[in-house]
């Protein structure tokens, strides 16, 4: 009894120590690797505006001095027909209303010699006025020359006219292309006190009209 009793102990010792396990311990975990998606942006150029502004080119410096010449074509570098702008241009200095400006009216130069004025009529110079200082004929003729002097330098392209301040010498170019202008000379009957150049009839004016 004893016997049976051992071997029952031993056959239930046996039973509960029964055979091992294959099962795992741990899962292993696969790791997944994300790569990030990188964009690379190039950086954005400002935007430029860019204004374009018509000028009329010319000189920086005053153009008119003295010197300058009056001749049947204009004043040194300001011709007949320019518009005002133009002739500020060639003249490298503001052209300065002295009247209202209208269809016709007097700029001056704002630097320049003393005595000059323009006569704008429709928009164009169209008559250059020297009422004092140095500026001459490129004859060399100007205010303060003798009347006899510019008649016998000019023979016949001069023609004398009775003026309420004594004579008027009026000289008419002998080129075709210029018989459209004249220079007039405006005298005591003894010197010149004044003279002008210009298209006509704007050049024989007293006024505009």
């Amino acid at each position: 009894m004893a016997r049976t009793s051992a071997l029952l102990a031993a056959a239930l010792f046996i039973a509960a120590c029964g055979g091992d396990s294959n099962e795992d311990s741990g899962g292993v975990e696969n790791a997944t690797t994300t790569m990030a998606s990188i964009t690379t942006t190039a950086p954005t150029a400002p935007t430029t505006t860019t204004t374009t502004t018509t000028t009329v080119a010319g000189p920086t410096e005053p153009t008119l001095t003295d010197n300058s010449s009056l001749s049947t074509v204009g004043l040194d570098t300001v011709t007949f027909g320019m518009t005002v702008r133009a002739a500020e241009a060639a003249a490298g200095t503001p052209l300065i209303p002295e009247d209202e400006v209208g269809d016709c009216y007097r700029v001056r130069p704002e630097e320049g010699p003393e005595g000059v004025s323009f006569l704008v009529t429709d928009g164009t110079i169209e008559r250059i006025d020297v009422s004092a200082g140095l500026v001459s004929t490129r004859s060399g003729f100007g205010i303060g020359t003798p009347a006899r002097q510019i008649i016998e330098g000019f023979a016949d392209r001069i023609n004398v006219e009775s003026s309420a301040g004594g004579q008027r010498l009026v000289f008419t170019p002998a080129d075709e292309a210029d018989q459209a202008f004249r220079v007039i000379f405006d005298t005591d009957g003894t010197t010149v006190t004044a003279l002008r150049s210009g298209r006509v009839p704007m050049v024989e004016w007293d006024a505009c009209p």
